[in-house]
């Protein structure tokens, strides 16, 4: 653990942009405590939004928790306190679609530990891994010590300032993608196909027209016709 928290100080000593600082809180994070994976979400709007990540399992649970109002992070970001569970399927229906991606991924122990700055949560580190396993309280402490260091480094006023801007951009890509998943919706019910054949005749139609796919999509939406 020493050496994980050592060498994220170091990373932090060349004042990286945030992305990188919190793709290294992630690996860092899941490296010193052993774990398959993990992933860092901030906390926009009281909703979690990925913000960095490891691999796909960790890039399609932390989607999961920007569209869902039950998860473990969501729960983090209402009681400001660590959530871990030691196995899932010893404790199924908790968080119930959460649960049905943590299965497609093999995951069983998960802990959602907030990142907290100036009296409120401002995201969340994700662990995951797929043997069930415990979560002594110096694990947890471990985390929340990289947390604090980041932290720290993210009050830094040109630091914080990048942060809102990213911040921006998650919601910005958040509303991008609830347009593109209504205009999915209108052309599966008009053209009586699936949501991804769907999502392919969308991209298809954008791309003939050299246009942007979210622009695409919100005309969709605004028509109520398929392209």
């Amino acid at each position: 653990m020493f050496a994980e928290t050592s060498r994220f100080a170091t990373t932090l000593a060349a004042l990286p942009p945030v992305g990188r600082v919190l793709h290294e809180l992630a690996r860092c994070g899941a490296s010193s405590l052993g774990m398959r994976s993990a992933g860092v979400s901030l906390f926009v709007d009281d909703r979690p939004q990925l913000a960095g990540a490891l691999d796909e399992a960790s890039i399609a649970l932390g989607e999961a928790q920007e569209r869902l109002t039950s998860s473990p992070c969501a729960e983090a970001l209402r009681t400001a306190r660590p959530v871990a569970v030691v196995d899932l399927t010893r404790a199924p229906g908790r968080w119930t679609a959460y649960e049905e991606v943590a299965r497609r991924f093999g995951v069983v122990a998960l802990a959602s530990v907030p990142l907290c700055g100036d009296g409120r949560v401002l995201g969340a580190v994700d662990l995951y891994d797929t043997a069930a396993r415990p979560w002594p309280s110096h694990d947890l402490s471990a985390v929340r010590l990289l947390n604090d260091i980041a932290t720290a480094y993210l009050a830094h006023s040109t630091a914080l300032d990048e942060w809102k801007r990213l911040a921006d951009q998650l919601r910005q890509a958040l509303a991008s993608r609830v347009v593109i998943e209504q205009a999915k919706g209108v052309i599966s019910a008009v053209r009586q196909v699936s949501v991804d054949e769907a999502f392919d005749h969308l991209r298809q139609h954008a791309r003939y027209r050299r246009a942007k796919l979210h622009d695409t999509a919100q005309e969709v939406v605004r028509t109520r016709h398929s392209p």
